[in-house]
């Protein structure tokens, strides 16, 4: 019997869960519960609860039926197969006292209970059948079409138990398959015997989990569950799951070819609105429900009507109308891929016909999306969302999804067409004086914007026109702002027609004067950097004014339009004759150098130091645009002024601010960007590169020395590099990991390695890069592979950083696989067999902590992101390792030291892996591990249940 004391205690636990107790409080009884749903006993006491008529506290009843439902999820296995036919039994008695209506919370955890049991009860033969059997009480329909409901639902997912695949499918085919018939007449027949609403409701609620096991020929056929479907549209109660079942259908109606029942189908849905009450038809819950049953139903045959567009037109109109609907522009989204997937179809050479039908359609859409476009009229222009910050940002979210849509328009109506559209409605908007609000200019300029990608650079029929009016334009921030980025989209087609860059670049360059809207001055700063970028070659006869614009403007801009500013000049700079680059970097960067000179003899404070890091950002925007394309010619410009002028400077302020680990990471990012663009241009200075890294690494301790490291033996391990040059970057490679080892070990003995995340990251970075280099060195080195096998435990042990964890795994992955036969980098032909020992003595020695590390990683550390790489490494270990039988025997012995693991379980993995690992089976080998740790861990790590 129940003991009372269990009882008092569980009834405690929960009411504390629910009351207004103390966080620490919940966080016991959390804990209590979660131990008693794992225990023994619990099979026991929530039978007991469940079946005690005395017992009225339903919170209670619940939380013993989620507990039920728990234990035969990840317990059952652990019973005896004899005590199976008993717990059927006793499952089935609980369930059908809860037979009323208000038992629907707990009839459904018993019904998932009961489903999970008969799926992994193997020898439970005639299951589905003996438990309608027992359900086919009249007073019991209720928990018999919960079940019904529930029992597909279940068993969609072979993650949620412990069954092989082919176990899996075999009994899903026997429990469901094989039922299609049975269950498809007993709802044929309750839906004609009852009238009661809640019992159609359920009917419904069942037909929607069951349809995609029906042939929906089949479905279709029965008038009286369609008439079912169809009429409870009609009703607010029973629209919803009305709606449900419909989109089910439809959805299963993709990969028919029986045109007829389509059809038929089709007809129905195009006449729902028009039976509906008025009143229906206006709620906002009805629409959102009926927009996503057209959309469906588009999404669904898109292809019919992507080939006759002509007969599916109606349903066309009414998605067209969905998308109109302006109380709730969620509601609108619903359309969008429906509108998409038409417009990948219409756009192919074969259905040329049809997109000429549907230009109307489309050129109606853009008028519909532009006002959508529109920002409120009716609030004042510093406040249009009435403080409602969420509101507006939502809106400009929505914006955005609507420009891609008017890409597909364009791409339908056809660029010219598409346009005049908004052109127009501007033209009209100025003038006529009552709709001069900057709304209505705003919203068409903002379409012009997004649609710019699908306009070809040979448009010459309506953008000239737009170019000249878009500059001409009244003037107001708003469209100011708008036209700006306009002019942005378009610059290659401006490069194209250079005749109409000069207006454009006054235009633009005149909002660098509106001083008090930094709105405008961003955009404007953005907009001169795609005009550098793409009329680049036009613009070096502007450089001067260039030059001037660039000196009066970079005090009154922020850092963004500072960096787009810079990025934009590298560009034109580019095009400079190559006699005149170093006069015209030294003209452009000169005002910094000379800055960052002045601040060496200024005091060191925070402020300087974050002023110091976000200025150095431009230098290396010059450096990244004047990267170098060949490397043939004896010197190149950029990398000299680099060398001369920069690098100097560099050193001197790593030297006075190096400490700040901001100012460092912008120093060597701008070291790192000129080591990428420049390359073997930088070979006078590459000892003193090294040494200042070196140097830096050992008395900052900053990993993005590391990082800046690895740029170099990329860059200086090829194969254009000399000999000499290769083996001093290695050795420097190998300095600094040594460094890093020293770092790394103190950390660990003090247990603060989570302390330096970054370096650890950038340290197997590194690694990496030097492995790609320089392979047979490094795993040549015994001791070097053994200080980073254990770094790599270390790290997969404690560091729970997801970037750390990935960079360990990848490079450990790296380096294991130069154990197998073929090596991993596709530039050496062959992978030496001394490489392949070496790997292969490394895993003899190591083999079973890594397996042991990764196992448990994998179970009980690991981030979800960082499981499929974790994964891939122990199959690498497994499979890298020189006896198979040793391998496997090393799992099982990790595998069988877990806690609270039946010696079923490890069976099951160890036979399938024996089978696998020798024969090679890795994709078999991959699934099994994985199968398990993540049955393990929803059975012994993940909470169980909700409270």
């Amino acid at each position: 019997m129940l003991t009372p004391v269990i009882l008092g205690e569980l009834a405690q636990a929960l009411k504390t869960m629910y009351s207004n107790a103390p966080q620490a409080a919940k966080k016991e009884s959390t804990v209590y519960l979660e131990s008693f749903q794992k225990s023994e006993v619990a099979w026991e006491v929530c039978h007991q609860i469940l079946s005690d008529a005395s017992i009225d506290d339903t919170r209670m009843k619940l939380f013993a039926a989620q507990t039920l439902r728990s234990k035969v999820t990840y317990d059952v296995t652990l019973l005896p197969e004899s005590s199976f036919p008993s717990l059927r039994s006793s499952l089935l008695q609980v369930f059908i006292i809860y037979n009323r209506r208000q038992d629907k919370l707990i009839r459904t955890q018993l019904s998932i209970a009961l489903s999970l049991l008969m799926l992994q009860d193997l020898s439970w033969t005639n299951a589905t059948e003996d438990i309608i059997d027992h359900l086919s009480n009249p007073n019991l329909v209720l928990c018999l079409l919960d079940f019904l409901k529930i029992l597909p639902e279940e068993l969609s997912d072979v993650k949620r138990t412990s069954l092989t695949d082919e176990e899996f499918n075999d009994r899903t085919a026997e429990l469901i398959e094989s039922k299609v018939e049975k269950v498809l007449l007993i709802l044929k027949t309750l839906s004609e015997s009852t009238s009661d609403s809640l019992m159609k409701s359920s009917i419904l609620d069942c037909l929607n989990s069951w349809i995609k096991e029906f042939p929906i020929s089949d479905l279709l056929s029965i008038d009286s569950l369609t008439n079912l479907v169809f009429q409870s549209l009609l009703s607010p109660n029973s629209f919803d799951k009305a709606i449900e079942c419909l989109v089910t259908i439809l959805r299963e109606t993709r990969d028919i070819n029986d045109l007829q029942l389509i059809d038929a189908l089709f007809q129905q849905v195009i006449k729902i609105n028009t039976f509906m009450p008025k009143e229906m038809t206006e709620d906002p819950e009805v629409v959102d429900g009926l927009t996503r049953l057209y959309s469906e139903a588009g999404e669904s045959w898109h292809v019919l009507i992507a080939k006759d567009p002509n007969h599916f037109k109606p349903l066309i109109d009414l998605i067209l109308q969905c998308c109109s609907y302006e109380e709730d522009l969620d509601v609108v989204k619903y359309t969008f891929y429906f509108w998409h997937l038409l417009k990948q179809l219409v756009t192919l050479p074969k259905f040329e016909k049809s997109k000429a039908e549907l230009v109307d359609t489309y050129s109606s859409l853009i008028t519909v999306i532009i006002k959508h476009l529109t920002y409120p009229t009716d609030a004042e222009d510093h406040d249009l969302f009435d403080g409602d910050k969420e509101q507006e940002d939502k809106f400009k979210e929505f914006r955005y999804e609507m420009g891609d849509l008017l890409k597909d328009c364009c791409a339908v109506v056809g660029p010219t067409r598409a346009l005049n559209i908004p052109f127009q409605q501007v033209q009209s908007c100025l003038r006529d004086p009552n709709s001069q609000k900057w709304q209505y200019i705003e919203a068409p300029l903002f379409s012009m914007r997004t649609m710019a990608k699908e306009v070809p650079l040979t448009e010459q029929t309506i953008l000239p026109t737009i170019m000249e009016f878009l500059v001409q334009l009244p003037e107001h921030p708003k469209i100011r702002y708008a036209a700006t980025l306009v002019l942005g989209r378009y610059t290659e087609w401006t490069s194209k027609n250079p005749s109409f860059l000069e207006p454009q670049l006054q235009y633009i360059t005149k909002g660098f004067e509106m001083d008090s809207s930094k709105e405008i001055i961003m955009a404007t700063s953005q907009t001169l950097m795609y005009f550098c970028q793409d009329c680049s070659k036009y613009l070096v006869n502007y450089l001067e004014q260039l030059y001037v614009l660039y000196g009066r403007v970079q005090d009154k801009i922020d850092l963004s339009s500072s960096y787009e500013l810079a990025d934009g000049l590298g560009h034109v700079i580019k095009q400079v004759p190559r006699e005149n680059v170093y006069q015209t970097l030294e003209m452009f960067l000169s005002p910094h150098l000379n800055y960052f000179t002045a601040l060496l003899s200024a005091p060191q404070t925070e402020e300087l130091c974050v002023e110091v890091a976000d200025k150095i950002e431009v230098i290396t925007i010059f450096d990244s645009v004047l990267r170098s394309a060949k490397f043939e010619d004896p010197d190149y410009p950029p990398a000299t002024f680099f060398m001369e002028k920069i690098w100097p400077l560099l050193e001197k302020l790593l030297e006075k601010f190096g400490l700040s680990l901001k100012v460092s990471e912008r120093v060597l990012k701008s070291i790192r960007t000129a080591i990428q663009s420049f390359s073997t241009y930088l070979s006078p200075i590459l000892s003193s590169l090294a040494s200042l890294l070196h140097e830096g690494f050992k008395k900052s301790r900053y990993g993005c020395f590391l990082w800046v490291t690895g740029a170099l033996v990329r860059e200086f391990g090829d194969e254009y590099s000399s000999e000499d040059v290769k083996e001093n970057v290695y050795n420097f490679g190998l300095s600094q990991a040594q460094t890093f080892f020293e770092i790394f070990n103190a950390y660990k003995q003090e247990g603060r390695i989570t302390e330096i995340n970054d370096v650890v990251e950038d340290f197997f970075r590194m690694m990496d890069d030097l492995l790609m280099f320089f392979p047979f060195k490094l795993i040549g080195n015994s001791e070097l592979l053994s200080s980073l096998k254990d770094a790599a435990v270390v790290t997969i042990s404690s560091i729970r950083e997801f970037e750390t964890l990935i960079a360990c795994l990848h490079f450990m992955i790296d380096l294991i696989s130069w154990g197998l036969p073929n090596p991993p980098i596709s530039f050496f032909d062959e992978n030496p067999h001394q490489v392949q020992e070496q790997i292969k003595a490394l895993l003899m020695t190591s083999g079973v902590e890594l397996i042991k590390c990764l196992i448990e990683g994998l179970i009980f550390l690991l981030p979800n992101d960082a499981q499929h790489d974790a994964n891939d490494l122990l199959l690498k270990v497994l499979v890298v390792i020189p006896d198979s039988q040793l391998a496997i025997e090393w799992l099982v012995q990790v595998v069988m030291s877990l806690p609270n693991v039946s010696e079923k379980e490890v069976n099951k993995l160890g036979s399938t892996i024996s089978v696998a690992l020798p024969n090679k089976d890795n994709r078999r080998v991959r699934s099994s591990l994985k199968d398990f740790i993540s049955w393990y861990s929803r059975k012994n790590v993940s909470p169980r249940s909700e409270f």
